[in-house]
């Protein structure tokens, strides 16, 4: 009922009045109910559809592909200046031994490296800042799901107003009206306030939810954000693989990988000992674990290095998928390893080890070169043989010459 016809039968019953007598007349109306605008079937349908399938799939791919790429890429660079210094240092070694005079390669060399190492430091200090922002992408998308999601559900169980203009603009229903002697209206102190208060829309409740979602991920710190990140761990172990070499100093910790104030440390490590060393003796301990290019299920060289984010262990991806149970948990397969692993949540606890990878494309390499020096041997062998036999011929038939000259 609106206010206008309120006022209207307040009045009539005042004149009814007689006397000093007071009439209080009380106008019985239904409980107040906000008026909404529910979502109709379809849209509700088409929400849930949308929070199953936002059509990210390509994006998410894209951001994958490029976080891949970025690793590759700072790995080789890194690993192309270590063989620079590595050849600078042999080739001054062998020169101090004998004693010479620097050789051009040398002079090459030294000349080369201050420049490359400066051009390489500052793009791996790039592409470091552009994986962050990758990362952060990747989360507001993964956020964005989770908030589809809440709001998919919650159509489905409630009503949600379409639109914040169209509920606002129309009427209320108000309580039931106390008129007393004085003809005061009690609802009207409230009546107002209620009149503001808009429907909440779909929109309006999306916002709100993401807002909240990238509160939370900003408060958290850059260890938070990124060192117990899958990616930016494997990005780690590229680059600094790479930058020490296989027999170089060992990982620090991820809890030393930013400072204080949120900023990467990017020291490039050292292999004799000066920079990027570790002083606790338990953190050497456990990052100088023993490396195989075995997995430790199948006892073979793998080819889709797996490793777990909870323990230091590697294994063949589909090796360690068949280990896993289709529910539940199961114990981590390494003797002596107590962590504990779940099919459900093999993407989360598990991550393809790019520098694993490299390690066995490495090793492959190197085990054909040795294939085809070992054949080389046996051809010079084979070649050396034949040489000799046809000598050993030559001179047989010579000496049979000899005699029938005789």
């Amino acid at each position: 009922m609106s206010r206008r016809l309120f006022n209207r039968g307040r009045a009539a019953a005042s004149s009814s009045s007689t006397g000093t007598s007071t009439t209080t007349t009380v106008t019985a109306l239904p409980d107040y109910e906000p008026l909404s605008f529910p979502l109709s079937v379809t849209a509700r349908k088409e929400l849930i559809d949308l929070s199953n399938n936002r059509g990210t799939a390509q994006f998410e791919s894209q951001i994958k592909e490029s976080i891949r790429q970025l690793g590759l890429s700072v790995s080789d660079l890194n690993e192309r200046l270590r063989r620079s210094q590595d050849r600078l240092a042999a080739v001054r070694e062998r020169r101090e031994e004998k004693g010479t005079a620097k050789t051009a390669e040398e002079e090459r060399l030294e000349a080369e490296i201050p420049e490359f190492e400066k051009e390489a430091e500052r793009l791996t200090r790039e592409s470091e800042r552009a994986l962050r922002d990758l990362i952060d992408r990747k989360a507001a998308l993964e956020d964005e799901a989770s908030v589809l999601e809440d709001l998919s559900t919650t159509a489905a169980t409630s009503t949600i107003g379409q639109g914040r203009g169209a509920g606002a603009s129309q009427s209320r229903r108000r309580p039931a009206h106390v008129v007393g002697s004085d003809g005061e209206d009690e609802a009207d102190k409230k009546g107002d306030i209620e009149e503001e208060q808009a429907v909440a829309s779909v929109i309006d409740t999306f916002r709100g939810l993401r807002a909240k979602k990238r509160a939370e991920y900003n408060g958290l710190s850059a260890h938070e954000r990124y060192a117990l990140n899958n990616d930016y761990v494997g990005f780690k172990k590229l680059w600094h693989e790479a930058a020490a070499g296989e027999d170089g100093p060992p990982l620090p910790d991820a809890s030393r990988w930013f400072t204080s104030t949120g900023e990467p440390d990017m020291t490039v490590p050292s292999r004799d000992g000066q920079h990027g060393t570790l002083d606790d003796d338990d953190d050497v301990a456990v990052s100088r674990e023993n490396i195989s290019i075995n997995c430790p299920l199948t006892l073979l060289p793998m080819k889709e290095p797996y490793r777990s984010r909870k323990c230091p262990h590697t294994f063949e991806k589909a090796a360690i998928l068949d280990y896993l149970p289709l529910r539940g948990e199961r114990q981590c397969p390494q003797t002596g390893c107590s962590q504990t692993f779940s099919r459900a949540r093999f993407e989360h606890d598990f991550y393809l080890d790019e520098a694993m990878k490299r390690r066995i494309q490495r090793w492959q390499q190197a085990e054909e070169q040795n294939e085809r020096d070992m054949d080389d041997e046996d051809e010079d062998e084979a070649n050396e043989s034949l040489m000799l036999g046809r000598e050993h011929q030559t001179r047989a038939n010579g000496r049979i010459v000899k005699k029938e000259e005789r």
